[in-house]
């Protein structure tokens, strides 16, 4: 499947990552009053640390985040990222943690996917777009 090119979300997602780690997080942690982490994982063909700024839930301790893409028809490069090392780096403004990445399914993903649309309506809107499963990725902190 051909990657769909986002030059100006590509830079926004760049910028707000930036804004988001240099000041620890007092700049970047709402959208639209939705709470927002930034993702470090590493590149699965380059091994640099990518970063991502994603809205959350939290879950029993546990951040979880949309592999959305806006609807595109491809998984997100976080998301392959993820896929090929579950280990990760959570930022927020209380700090960094490191992570395990689980791919949640059945009742749980549907438990999980009706609070994430309730942070962020559009999600719904990007299920209706894409053909494929939009993926939950339930982030559990390590040690």
């Amino acid at each position: 499947m051909k990657q769909t090119r986002h030059p100006v979300r590509n830079l926004a997602t760049r910028a707000h990552s930036f804004l988001f780690r240099t000041t620890g997080g007092r700049f970047g942690r709402k959208v639209r009053g939705a709470p927002v982490l930034v993702l470090e994982t590493r590149g699965r063909k380059t091994g640099k640390v990518r970063s991502v700024p994603l809205l959350y839930i939290e879950d029993a301790g546990d951040w979880v985040v949309m592999a959305s893409s806006g609807g595109d028809p491809h998984h997100p490069a976080w998301f392959k990222n993820l896929e090929a090392d579950r280990r990760a780096t959570v930022i927020t403004d209380a700090g960094r943690r490191g992570v395990e990445a689980f791919v949640t399914v059945g009742g749980e993903r549907e438990r999980l996917f009706a609070g994430m649309t309730s942070i962020w309506g559009d999600f719904e809107t990007y299920r209706a777009r894409t053909t494929r499963e939009l993926p939950l990725v339930r982030l559990r902190p390590q040690g």
